[in-house]
C-alpha cells in the first residue's frame, strides 16, 4: 500500500476540514440568521474564536502532507505494503475528526448559550446607596485624566466590576445633577443595568447647569421611600465641591437627623492646584477653555467643604482616588432584608456542549490505528525460510 493511500487525502479533506468548518459555519449562520441570535450568552464577544476552526483544520492537513512526504522518502517498495497492513488509514481520520469535533464543540461551550427561561426569587440583605453624580461643566475640568467627569465613572465601574461595588446584595440607585436633579435609576439589586446606565452619563444628562449639592441631597434622599424603617441608607456624593445655591451642610445634617440616611463624599479634583483647573468650554478632546466677561473659568475642588457635608451628615470623605475606603468602610455596615425580587433568569447550557467535548475526547485515544491481529501480516523471508 502506497503512502497516498495511507493517509487518503479525500478522506481528510473532507472529514478533517470541511466537516468542522461546516459545522462552525453551520453554528454562526443560527446564530446570526435565526432566533438563537436573540438568546443571551456569558461570553458573546468571544465569538471570534469560531475563525481559528479552518486554522487548526488546515494545519492538521498540512501535517498530513508532511506524514505523506516524510513517508515517502522513507519506504521502500518492500516495507509499503507491510507499513499499509499494519496502519489503519481511516481510523487515523476517524480520531483526527474526533478532535477538530470536539474543538467545535469547546468553543460552543465558551461563547456560552443559555435558554430555558425560569423564575428566581432573590432575597437581598444589604445596604441602600445612591450615587449622586455631579456633572456640570466644572467636571470637565482636566486636572485629573482624562478630565473630573470621565475619571470618576471610571472608578465607580472598577468598584462595580473588581470590587463588587458595595456588595452584590446592595441595592443601587443613581442619580446625577449640576443645577438640578436627574433621577437615573431608582434602588434596584440590577447592578448591570446601573453600570449601562453610568456608562452613558455626561454633561447633558441634568436638565439644567451650575451646581446644587443641596438639591442633590434631597433628592437622593426621597430614593429611600420605600427602604426598611432599619436599613442601612447612604448617598454617595461624586464631586468637585463646587456649589452655587443651597446650603449643602444643612441638607445632610437634616436627612440624617430626620430620616438616618448618611452622607458620604467624593472629591474629584486636585487639591495641589492653587488656582484650580481650567474648565473646557466643552467634552471634547480640543475644547478651548470656558471664557466668562473675558476671564477663563477656572474650578477648584473644595475637600474642606466636602469633609464637613460629610461630617453632619455621619459619613466620612475621601479623595477619588481612595475610593475604595468608602466602599470597604460600607462593606462593614449593618445589612438589612432590603427586598425580595422575583426576576426572570435563562438557564446556562454550555456543560451540555462541554460534556459533548469530553466524551468525543476520552473516545479518540481509544481508537487504535494499528491493527491487533498478525494473521494478515505479510510473512518475512527469514519466516518462510523457517517454515520450509
Amino acid at each position: 500500500m502506497t503512502p497516498e493511500k495511507i493517509y487518503a487525502k479525500a478522506a481528510w479533506v473532507v472529514w478533517v476540514l470541511i466537516w468542522p468548518v461546516a459545522l462552525a459555519f453551520a453554528g454562526l449562520c443560527a446564530i446570526l440568521l435565526t432566533e438563537i441570535g436573540d438568546w443571551p450568552f456569558d461570553n458573546f464577544d468571544l465569538l471570534w474564536l469560531i475563525c481559528v476552526v479552518p486554522i487548526a483544520s488546515l494545519l492538521y492537513v498540512w501535517g498530513l502532507y508532511r506524514k505523506r512526504r516524510a513517508l515517502t522518502r522513507f519506504t521502500s517498495a518492500a516495507l509499503a505494503p507491510l507499513l499499509g497492513t499494519r496502519f489503519i488509514s481511516s481510523r487515523q481520520v476517524v480520531r483526527a475528526c474526533l478532535v477538530m469535533t470536539a474543538f467545535v464543540l469547546l468553543i460552543a461551550a465558551i461563547v456560552g448559550p443559555r435558554w430555558g427561561v425560569y423564575i428566581e426569587e432573590e432575597e437581598a440583605y444589604g445596604v441602600d446607596v445612591v450615587v449622586a453624580l455631579d456633572v456640570s461643566r466644572s467636571m470637565l475640568a482636566r486636572d485629573l485624566s482624562p478630565n473630573r467627569l470621565t475619571r470618576a465613572k471610571e472608578e465607580l465601574r472598577r468598584q462595580l466590576t473588581e470590587r463588587n461595588l458595595f456588595n452584590r446584595s446592595n441595592r443601587l440607585g443613581l442619580l446625577v445633577f449640576a443645577g438640578a436633579t436627574s433621577m437615573k435609576v431608582p434602588l434596584s439589586l440590577d447592578h448591570a443595568f446601573f453600570r449601562d446606565t453610568l456608562d452613558k452619563v455626561d454633561i447633558r444628562s441634568a436638565p439644567q447647569g451650575g451646581t446644587a449639592i443641596a438639591e442633590a441631597i434631597y433628592a437622593a434622599a426621597e430614593f429611600f421611600a420605600s427602604s426598611p424603617e432599619k436599613a442601612t441608607k447612604i448617598i454617595l456624593i461624586v464631586t468637585d465641591g463646587e456649589d452655587h445655591e443651597g446650603d449643602p451642610i444643612a441638607a445632610a445634617q437634616t436627612v440624617y437627623q430626620e430620616d438616618g440616611v448618611r452622607t458620604f463624599t467624593v472629591g474629584a479634583g486636585d487639591p495641589t492646584l492653587a488656582a484650580g483647573a481650567e474648565v473646557p468650554s466643552d467634552d471634547t478632546p480640543k475644547a478651548k477653555p470656558l471664557v466668562y466677561e473675558g476671564k477663563i473659568v477656572f474650578s477648584k475642588i473644595d475637600p474642606q467643604g466636602l469633609s464637613r457635608i460629610a461630617e453632619v451628615g455621619e459619613g466620612r470623605y475621601t479623595p477619588l482616588e481612595h475610593l475604595s475606603w468608602v466602599v470597604e468602610g460600607i462593606a462593614d455596615m449593618h445589612r438589612e432584608l432590603l427586598t425580595t425580587e422575583r426576576r426572570e433568569r435563562t438557564r446556562p447550557r454550555y456543560q451540555w456542549f462541554l460534556a459533548a467535548c469530553i466524551a468525543l475526547l476520552c473516545v479518540e485515544p481509544f481508537i487504535s490505528e494499528r491493527r491487533r491481529s498478525t494473521a494478515d501480516l505479510p510473512t518475512r523471508t527469514w519466516q518462510q525460510e523457517g517454515e520450509s
